[in-house]
């Protein structure tokens, strides 16, 4: 469609282009996602409402004119998408109010899900479930879904699901009212299906509570629900094939597995800290009080509690972890110093710190013996 610029200006990679207001949708306007596309081939980013225009940003640089027309082509798919997800969530907020007796205070719609917060401090696997089947269940029976525009009063008069808000009612224009026919009636600008057979599926994927006594579900429906199903089926069909065993089995399976990880992480916690405790016993300081050692980090970890001696600073590297433990000296004195000369990140306290460092461990010990060497001078 050809549309009129109104003004045109420039980001840093971007062209901003202001047309009419209500040519294209914009973000989150009613919780829903805006129009993408193009204009003139330029591939849309976002889309934004100021005062009676709306606000397209495209990748590029658009060469127009105040004045001059510009091709703006929308993507249809994308609507069709947004229609599902909408009507979807007009579905589920009549049933969670009609079988629970909870009400809808907000929906928010992103690319990937869309979210419903209810008036519901207490949300179970069998109320999803209740609510999940008989909303496939209306998919499957194809209501249609119906919109009418009306007057305020008329508006008024009908069993709504949601009052009509004031912000709407003060602009005295017609209301839109969407009906699922023996589902649900409500006033909305956004976009539907035509019936509920077009949503195809509708699935629950998560919850979560949020402030208060609410509630917030995840949804997807239509092919969103449809491309989850194929993934989770495959990431199933992968685990089972690793693990040998049939999809129904799986939760014994990684049950099992799971346990058995903790028996050997304890086990291997144990045998770690035996092994620190043979190898504290035959390391020896260096005449300023340093004593290095290279192993592995469960290791390394467990060796400063079997050091015996008055006074010293053990320095342990684990790969590209280096970890310091003292006796009568400042760790953080250390850590200052190797950040200063290495330019490496890592922190802590007197008695224990901990640094990330790529380079090499004989310029790692130099740097640490110079500097107890300073101490010790400082000290005579």
């Amino acid at each position: 469609m050809l549309e009129v610029v109104r003004k045109i200006w420039f980001g840093e990679s971007t062209t901003f282009i202001e047309v009419c207001y209500g040519i294209v949708y914009v973000d989150g306007e009613g919780g829903q996602l805006g129009d993408r596309g193009t204009v003139d081939g330029h591939k849309i980013i976002s889309i934004t409402k100021a005062s009676e225009s709306s606000i397209i940003e495209v990748e590029g640089r658009i060469d127009r004119n105040v004045g001059e027309s510009v091709v703006i082509e929308i993507d249809t798919q994308r609507r069709r998408d947004i229609a599902i997800q909408h009507t979807t969530q007009h579905l589920l907020s009549a049933i969670f109010e009609s079988e629970l007796g909870s009400q809808t205070v907000g929906f928010q719609m992103s690319e990937d899900y869309s979210t419903i917060d209810l008036e519901l401090s207490l949300l179970s696997d069998e109320m999803i479930s209740l609510v999940e089947k008989k909303a496939n269940q209306c998919v499957e029976e194809k209501r249609k879904v119906i919109i009418d525009e009306v007057d305020r009063e008329t508006a008024f008069k009908l069993n709504l699901r949601k009052a009509v808000s004031e912000k709407i009612v003060g602009t005295g224009s017609n209301i839109r009212i969407v009906t699922i026919d023996g589902m649900d009636r409500s006033a909305c600008g956004g976009f539907h299906v035509g019936d509920t057979g077009e949503i195809r599926l509708i699935k629950i994927i998560k919850r979560e509570k949020v402030k208060g006594r609410l509630t917030r579900i995840f949804f997807i429906a239509g092919g969103r629900a449809v491309e989850d199903y194929s993934r989770k089926h495959d990431l199933v069909s992968s685990v089972s094939q690793s693990l040998s065993c049939s999809y129904l089995d799986l939760p014994e399976r990684i049950g099992s597995l799971v346990a058995d990880i903790k028996a050997l992480s304890s086990k291997f916690r144990k045998l770690s800290e035996r092994l620190a405790e043979r190898i504290a016993g035959s390391l020896r300081l260096s005449p300023e009080g340093l004593v290095f050692l290279e192993d592995e980090e469960e290791i390394i970890l467990s060796i400063p509690k079997f050091l015996s001696f008055e006074k010293y600073l053990f320095v342990g590297r684990a790969g590209e972890k280096v970890f310091l433990a003292s006796k009568g000296f400042d760790c953080s004195h250390f850590v200052q110093t190797l950040k200063e000369e290495l330019s490496i990140k890592g922190g802590g306290g007197k008695e224990r710190a901990q640094l990330v460092c790529s380079g090499d461990s004989a310029l790692l010990r130099d740097i640490i013996e110079v500097r107890i060497k300073n101490e010790h001078k400082a000290g005579e």
